[in-house]
């Protein structure tokens, strides 16, 4: 299907896709100096999040992006995902390499690298709070295992709101069932990508994903590392002036 989005200004094509606690409004106040510098921004809702419907035929948020590339007239792009968004970044990029001019991949976990038991348990306290308490007592499981605890109140709120919208599409439709994923359980899958990948990560991110940075860099050919100093997970907002550093430096060095 394709996926509501923001799409302004002229020139190179960038695609935002936003982490599993947010939706597209995590990008608000980057498209706009992106597109002021020269470049296409498109930010899409994934299926299940913002503006977009859960998808009851098949979850395969990636084949989404592909379909919604199509629609926009964009043959080939930039790839930004940050975390839940890297995981359908890399899928994107392994099914159609020739499409991406480039990949930044923040905070992104990685196929085959086993979650910690401390990031297990994230996992069951959110299930677990959203079964005994309801939405909101999920949203406030998300905010403390997702967000730095000296996040200012305004971008606590900010994921609230779209960690809440989350969770109302995706408990009042049942999802469609799993499409075929080309790298569940296969890194090597990376190996066909030659574009150039920064893997980025916050200096106060989980272990889990530190080590998933090191993983993506191995298995992608062109890969470089970089952490983003300050931030946690969801570095385009806790640190987001940095993090538009790093995505100008990387769109620069393609021209």
């Amino acid at each position: 299907m394709s996926l509501p989005h923001d799409d302004i200004g002229e020139g190179p094509a960038v695609v935002l896709l936003h982490a599993g606690v947010a939706d597209r409004r995590m990008w608000a106040e980057h498209l706009q100096p992106v597109a002021d510098a020269g470049y296409r921004v498109v930010a899409v809702d994934l299926p299940g999040f913002g503006e977009a419907a859960v998808d009851q035929e098949e979850d395969a948020p990636w084949r989404d992006v592909l379909v919604t590339m199509d629609e926009l007239g964009i043959d080939r792009a930039t790839l930004v995902g940050n975390s839940f968004g890297g995981s359908v970044a890399q899928r994107v990029a392994v099914l159609a390499p020739e499409r991406i001019a480039s990949l930044v991949l923040i905070s992104s976990p990685a196929s085959g690298v086993e979650p910690s038991p401390a990031l297990q348990a994230v996992a069951e306290a959110e299930e677990t709070a959203l079964e005994d308490g309801g939405i909101e007592a999920a949203v406030e499981a998300v905010l403390a295992a997702w967000v730095l605890p000296d996040a200012p109140p305004q971008l606590r709120d900010r994921v609230a709101m779209m960690q809440r919208r989350a969770l109302e599409l995706q408990t009042a439709t049942d999802w469609g069932p799993a499409g075929f994923d080309p790298l569940e359980h296969d890194l090597d899958a990376l190996s066909r990508v030659a574009a150039s990948a920064v893997i980025a990560v916050g200096e106060g991110d989980m272990p889990d994903f530190h080590v998933a940075a090191d993983a993506l860099v191995e298995a992608l050919p062109n890969a470089r590392k970089t952490v983003v100093p300050g931030a946690g997970h969801l570095a385009s907002l806790e640190q987001p002036q940095a993090f538009r550093d790093l995505l100008l430096a990387v769109l620069a060095g393609q021209s």
